[in-house]
């Protein structure tokens, strides 16, 4: 899936894909993008599939993204988000992935998509369906 994201109503997901970003402001767009939609749904799961991102760094659209992450994103958001990598990342594009994730709540990294997907599944499916 190329950069963007897509409203699974029926499904109950969102899944955003930065696969094909070039740099962060793509993301940052992306996720603006996301919030300003009408069908957005806050109380969905999201999965975040940077699977083969390779994005240049710098230090003003990486400060970006992270104040939209932090102020604007995760506080809209109120359902898990699984981040899915892989080993194509470079060290210190995971770094700095792992670090902002480290700052929001109900959200994991991960290094497989199917580990991810059962993630949400038993945090936003089996849980809520359980009580």
């Amino acid at each position: 899936m190329p950069c963007g994201y897509h409203l699974n109503l029926d499904d109950g997901l969102i899944t955003v894909s930065g696969t094909e970003a070039r740099n962060f402001n793509e993301l940052l767009s992306i996720g603006q993008d996301l919030l300003a939609d009408p069908q957005f749904d806050p109380h969905l799961p999201h999965l975040v599939d940077l699977r083969g991102m390779q994005v240049r760094q710098d230090e003003q659209s990486s400060a970006s993204l992270r104040h939209f992450t932090v102020n604007s994103y995760r506080p809209q958001v109120h359902s898990s988000v699984a981040v899915v990598v892989d080993d194509s990342i470079t060290r210190d594009l995971l770094a700095s992935i792992y670090h902002l994730i480290c700052t929001l709540e109900q959200t994991e990294l991960f290094d497989h998509y199917d580990q991810a997907l059962k993630w949400l599944m038993r945090r936003e499916f089996v849980a809520k369906t359980s009580h």
